[in-house]
């Protein structure tokens, strides 16, 4: 892969969400920060997709609860997705595919989706329970 396309694909992806970035802190003490934010219908459903770096990942917030639903049809890289609840607590953890037609459905209704590299929860022991203490997106 050409380093140049690599880089531009970086920062086109920084470009895109310079404007919105969270900082969020768990209750294990874990910090992420400057994470990606998708929070209106485009910026959800284009995600991580077409991107070769996903960074440190992405949260996508929606204004209430629903069921949610992702697959990974233009996502290059192998994710792990993790639905939290209104009380923002990790109860569901799924692993994707790149290029996956298979989607994965919230198993109830979750406000918040947490989009990791393949195997950072583990990494970061954020396991089901987790909780969401501070969410600051600017």
């Amino acid at each position: 892969m050409n380093m140049k396309f690599i880089l531009l694909s970086v920062l086109f992806c920084a470009l895109l969400f310079a404007d919105k970035l969270c900082d969020i802190k768990f209750d294990n003490g874990l910090r992420i920060e400057k994470l990606p934010h998708a929070n209106t219908p485009k910026s959800r459903m284009e995600g991580l997709s077409n991107l070769e770096d996903v960074g440190i990942g992405m949260i996508f917030v929606w204004d209430k609860a629903d069921r949610l639903s992702f697959w990974m049809k233009d996502t290059r890289v192998a994710l792990s997705i993790g639905f939290f609840d209104d009380n923002m607590e990790l109860f569901q953890i799924d692993d994707m595919k790149p290029h996956s037609l298979d989607v994965h459905h919230s198993k109830k209704e979750a406000k918040f989706a947490l989009e990791l590299k393949h195997g950072d929860f583990e990494k970061h022991n954020i396991t089901i329970g987790t909780k969401i203490i501070k969410l600051d997106c600017k």
